[in-house]
């Protein structure tokens, strides 16, 4: 479990997981390459590049961006993420901007979203012939 530290000689595990335990509350800005897992009160702007979960007991207020975020209890703020997950009995009050959105039944959700729309290169056809005017041929 990592615990708000990062050893420069190792790499960090995609299952390394930092938790924020009932009864702790943190104030401030946080940059995370593991898991995090919000289960106390946490306020600041989150910068992940992995997965945030905001427990049944827990509550996140704030920016937010990460990978993904999956709502169990109370989230407040902005996020942009891939992907968002707001479960049964969760609450997400703010603006989302991802890929995916997700509310399930009996989730509440307040606020604003926008889908993220991926540039596409423009597509061409294979035998495509440039036109002409008369004066070209």
């Amino acid at each position: 479990m990592a615990i708000f530290t990062k050893d420069d000689n190792r790499s960090v595990s995609s299952s390394e997981t930092t938790l924020i335990a009932v009864g702790a509350t943190i104030r401030g800005e946080f940059t995370l390459e593991s898991r995090l897992h919000v289960d106390g009160e946490l306020e600041g702007n989150i910068h992940s590049s992995s997965v945030v979960v905001v427990g049944k007991k827990g509550r996140v207020k704030g920016e937010l961006k990460a990978e993904k975020l999956v709502v169990n209890g109370e989230f407040e703020g902005s996020a942009d993420c891939s992907y968002v997950e707001v479960l049964a009995g969760g609450r997400f009050i703010g603006n989302v901007l991802s890929k995916e959105l997700m509310i399930e039944s009996k989730a509440y959700f307040q606020g604003q979203s926008n889908i993220r729309i991926e540039e596409r290169p423009a597509l061409t056809q294979k035998n495509e012939t440039p036109l002409t005017t008369p004066d070209e041929v």
